[in-house]
């Protein structure tokens, strides 16, 4: 906050100095008056008013003006950087997919943010993620919701109990194709599309040296294996 308090010391100074010279009820006025015209602190006033006549304030006072304006310039870069709006970066909608799975929307999430930023590894490997979930719990279960071992060993994994790696869910998906009937080669065009996820994910999660490139992801077709997935779950609703 800019000080407007005019410090009494320099006052009671400048009374001393000008002793006969200039009227005591003349000096503050006049100081007000400098500190409007010239946008200075009150302070700083005080010392032009007396350079107007002939006097120079002692060290003490330019000392403490100094830290005065030091503080009046960190307060007012303080309230400019405050005030300046932030400017948001717009994300990118790199991965859509219309769905009520709060933790599918969470994910496809990540993927727009981390693609918008520039961290492609990370939207790679998330990708795959989403991919996986996708063809669990909104192909395979819906397509086999039984709980019988001959369903569930579609995705899941008894011996280690979790879901299967993504490399033999698409195999499993892939050799389930004709049970899919009319959809058959909409699923096999999904596992064709989404095998660029399998190996190269895996890559990028093991390997030390491979950092993706945008160009690596763009020309995967993700949103279109989306795309697929998504006609392919209205299927099975209806």
């Amino acid at each position: 906050m800019r000080k407007t308090e005019l410090d009494p010391r320099i006052v009671e100074w400048l009374k001393e100095r000008l002793k006969g010279k200039i009227s005591e009820k003349t000096i503050r006025p006049a100081i007000s008056k400098i500190a409007r015209k010239d946008a200075l602190t009150l302070n700083e006033a005080a010392a032009k008013f007396a350079q107007r006549h002939d006097e120079t304030l002692p060290r003490r006072f330019t000392k403490m003006q100094t830290k005065d304006k030091i503080q009046i310039i960190t307060e007012t870069t303080r309230r400019q950087s405050s005030s300046r709006p932030k400017r948001e970066r717009t994300i990118i909608q790199f991965a859509k997919y219309e769905t009520t799975d709060r933790f599918l929307k969470k994910h496809l999430d990540e993927i727009n943010k981390t693609y918008t930023f520039g961290c492609y590894t990370a939207t790679f490997i998330l990708c795959r993620k989403v991919l996986e979930n996708l063809i669990v719990y909104h192909v395979l279960k819906k397509k086999y919701p039984t709980k019988s071992k001959q369903h569930r060993q579609k995705f899941w994994d008894f011996s280690k109990d979790r879901v299967l790696d993504f490399g033999i869910l698409l195999t499993n998906l892939r050799e389930s194709a004709p049970d899919f009937n009319s959809e058959r080669q909409l699923v096999e065009r999904i596992c064709q599309l989404s095998d660029g996820f399998k190996e190269t994910a895996n890559d990028m999660t093991h390997s030390r040296y491979h950092i993706a490139r945008k160009n690596e992801l763009d020309e995967k077709g993700y949103q279109e294996i989306l795309d697929l997935i998504a006609e392919l779950e209205s299927d099975l609703k209806s």
